[in-house]
């Protein structure tokens, strides 16, 4: 390696009673992206880069029941 380090994003599930509509509905979406596909298969972490995050909690928020939970059903955590 030549002392660039590498950087990723980890995309987890958060489930709470908040969250299962937001789920449900996931669960049903024909247009479901692979990050959350492999969540949805019992994936519990996904490492992906920033503009996969992106897009996928730009999709996350277009679900029902995405504006009304709390915690959000999805949780980005950074690492550089």
């Amino acid at each position: 390696m030549t002392g660039a380090e590498l950087s990723y994003l980890v995309l987890r599930p958060a489930h709470s009673a908040e969250t299962d509509g937001w789920w449900a509905a996931a669960r049903t979406s024909a247009d479901v992206p692979s990050p959350v596909a492999a969540l949805l298969r019992g994936r519990s972490r996904i490492e992906l880069s920033a503009d996969e995050a992106d897009a996928t909690l730009s999709w996350a928020a277009g679900l029902d029941g995405w504006a009304d939970a709390e915690p959000k059903p999805l949780v980005v955590y950074g690492r550089g």
